[in-house]
Parts: structure tokens; sequence; C-alpha cells
């Protein structure tokens, strides 16, 4: 059954999980500037698709907006998806909304490391796996964290 009418938002998001050693590299979704309220935490580089964009081209477009790295995907890691209630919205556009994150890995092939200006996060930095567990973040990190695990069981962290 199809569906005319929606009465409920979809975000679909691109994320990479950029490994080199023992470090995993992370920006900071700040959005204090719309909501002071805001706790900063740290995530993946990635976000939104443009209309039109692959989500492909979306993921590497969005790991250099936040960090400075051009990077190369190395693989599809898995799709996750997720609910935020109306009234979680940051923006308070009073309806639900229902996210949809492809995570791929990905590896650093030029650029360096810089922060985001004007956007949906305020820091970027590479992160000794180990410390991870200790970071205040979204959960999404730890999910794509054990994807990548899946995916390559010899990697250790």
């Amino acid at each position: 059954m199809t569906r005319r009418s929606r009465d409920f938002d979809t975000r679909l998001a691109a994320y990479c999980v950029i490994v080199d050693d023992d470090r995993i590299l992370l920006a900071l979704w700040d959005a204090r500037a719309t909501n002071p309220d805001h706790d900063p935490r740290w995530t993946l580089p990635g976000g939104g698709v443009e209309l039109g964009e692959s989500i492909e081209d979306g993921a590497v477009r969005e790991v250099e907006e936040e960090t400075g790295y051009q990077v190369e995907l190395t693989g599809l890691l898995g799709v996750d998806s997720g609910h935020v209630p109306a009234g979680r919205r940051l923006h308070g556009e009073g309806r639900p909304l229902q996210t949809v994150a492809v995570l791929y890995s990905a590896r650093v092939t030029g650029g360096r490391l810089r922060f985001e200006v004007g956007g949906s996060t305020s820091r970027a930095g590479w992160f000794p796996l180990a410390e991870v567990e200790g970071l205040n973040r979204v959960g999404r990190v730890d999910q794509a964290l054990e994807m990548l695990r899946v995916h390559k069981p010899d990697w250790s962290a």
C-alpha cells in the first residue's frame, strides 16, 4: 500500500568510518548555534545527502566539509535507521523524523585536518580507539565500529 501523504520527514545521510592504525577520525556534532542547550557529542564525519546527489558522493563531500580530508570509500559497512519524535527534533519542525544512515569504511587520500565553519560540526580530530569509550559520543560511533569489526575480523581495537 502506498501512502499519498506522509506525516513524518525522512533524512538520508552517509557517514564514514576512517581508521588509521589504532585511531579513528571523529567530528564534534555541535548544534549550539541554533540550540544553546545542545550537548555537543563526537560523531562520525558525514551527514545529509543532497537531493540528486549519490550516497557515495554525499559521504565523500561531507567528510571533506567536516574534516578537510579527501577520502576514498573502501566498503559498505551497513545501513542504520532511527526515529526522532517530533518533540525531540532540534529545529522543532513539529513532525517526527525517520533517519536512514548509510555507513562506509574509507581511507584518507589527501587534504589536511581542519574544522568546519558554519556547519553542524565545530571540530574534528583523531582519537585512539582505546579512548573512544570515554568520549561523549553518539551511539552511531559504536554501531559503526561494530560493523567494521564484523567486516574486518582481523582488525582489533
